[in-house]
């Protein structure tokens, strides 16, 4: 249980990673663009980073009252409306919503920091800290590979008919939703509830 567990948690980290990259190295400028003024473009980086705070609270509790899965899923899918909501501020032009989709977008931020405490859940004292090393690890797959998917992300958005810089946001919502479909179907049982049942029993 705990191999597919630690398993589907890296395949998470590398979805999330894959998003989160290649968005947020975007999001200064998209802020420039649709703001007007390049003065704005710090708020990028603020909204993502307050988006991760606010969210790291509700969906710990969250875990404690559901498991792990549902809270995983929940804040990744958070992230992927925020995709979505960004490239809709693009087409919109409406500075106030891109803050909203990159607060969102960094709720994901807190669901890869909230999957290094899944991957203790079930560890041996043995392995416990190879298998936090491991996750942790499989989150740089996808914020070193992440910044490579802007070019084909303006790519694609020329080819759907998106406005400028906000073709990324595609690949940013597909990561987020693919990861939080990921922890729904595999993280079962779930090891915060197996964990929990574990140390009653004691």
């Amino acid at each position: 249980l705990q191999r597919r567990v630690r398993g589907t948690l890296m395949a998470g980290q590398v979805l999330a990673g894959l998003g989160m990259g290649s968005t947020l190295s975007l999001g200064a400028l998209l802020a420039a663009a649709v703001s007007g003024t390049p003065a704005l473009s710090g708020m990028a980086a603020t909204m993502a980073t307050l988006g991760a705070a606010l969210a790291a609270v509700p969906l710990a509790r969250l875990a404690g009252r559901t498991g792990r899965a549902p809270a995983l899923a929940t804040g990744a899918t958070i992230a992927a409306v925020g995709g979505m909501l960004a490239i809709a501020s693009a087409a919109l032009g409406w500075f106030p919503l891109l803050l909203v989709a990159l607060a969102s977008i960094g709720v994901g931020t807190a669901v890869n920091l909230q999957s290094r405490f899944a991957a203790a859940d079930l560890a041996a004292d043995a392995t416990r800290g190879r298998d936090l090393s491991l996750v942790v690890w499989a989150t740089t797959i996808g914020a070193v590979s992440g910044p490579n998917l802007i070019g084909p992300g303006e790519t694609l958005g020329s080819w759907l008919g998106l406005p400028p810089l906000s073709g990324a946001f595609v690949f940013t919502a597909i990561a987020q939703l693919s990861a939080a479909v990921l922890y729904v179907l595999l993280l079962r049982p779930d090891p915060l509830r197996v964990a929990a049942r574990w140390d009653a029993q004691r």
